[in-house]
């Protein structure tokens, strides 16, 4: 079983301490623009420049890679408390995959200008910044060594156990795209494991 990881931003409460910590960072905090998703719609489609990134405060996104022939293979999902962008800030880079919203989703939309502002401005919250930048690479390639070592029944245990808030909120093709398989393999697995009925179908 993969160690579990920890990030202090991830954490509702532990943002919301940051932020009245330092009455300059909620002044600009509650200036930060405020956005809308419906289900379906893209936050960031492949290959803009990534120059912002959003914390989920409501819903459900995916991050999905597409390939020429019009595939989708699904890279992550992410629900309340969670950050999710298109690179690394600083860099504007173009982003190798979309982020899509699964449900209505409402985010608060921390463009990179702002979030190397802070850096330089408030010392004190680099720190963390900087380890919810470690756990998201961190979070990466724990997913890559789980496609490379563990079979795809085994992936699909460690995803029921590392994603169980999410399980009921995603459709099965979905998490079969997620996982590296198709939905029929998926439905196997889930009949072997005495989970046919369970979840959403679509």
């Amino acid at each position: 079983m993969p160690t579990p990881l920890n990030c202090a931003l991830c954490q509702p409460s532990e943002l919301e301490r940051l932020i009245r910590s330092e009455p300059a960072v909620a002044a600009q905090w509650r200036a930060l623009p405020r956005k809308r998703f419906a289900p379906g719609e893209d936050l960031q489609a492949a290959g803009q420049p990534c120059t912002r990134s959003w914390l989920i405060e409501q819903g459900l996104v995916r991050c999905y890679y597409l390939n020429e022939q019009g595939t989708q293979r699904n890279r992550s999902f992410h629900a309340e408390g969670a950050w999710v962008g298109g690179s690394m800030p600083p860099a504007a880079t173009p982003s190798p995959y979309g982020i899509e919203a699964l449900e209505e989703t409402h985010t608060v939309e921390l463009g990179y200008a702002t979030l190397m502002a802070w850096h330089q401005q408030f010392a004190h919250i680099q720190a963390l910044l900087n380890e919810a930048m470690a756990y998201l690479f961190a979070k990466q390639s724990q997913r890559e060594a789980a496609l490379l070592t563990l079979s795809p029944q085994a992936r699909y245990q460690a995803f029921l156990v590392e994603q169980s808030t999410l399980v009921e909120r995603l459709p099965i093709h979905h998490v079969a795209s997620y996982l590296g398989i198709s939905h029929v393999s998926l439905s196997r697995i889930r009949a072997r494991l005495g989970m046919a009925n369970q979840g959403r179908a679509s």
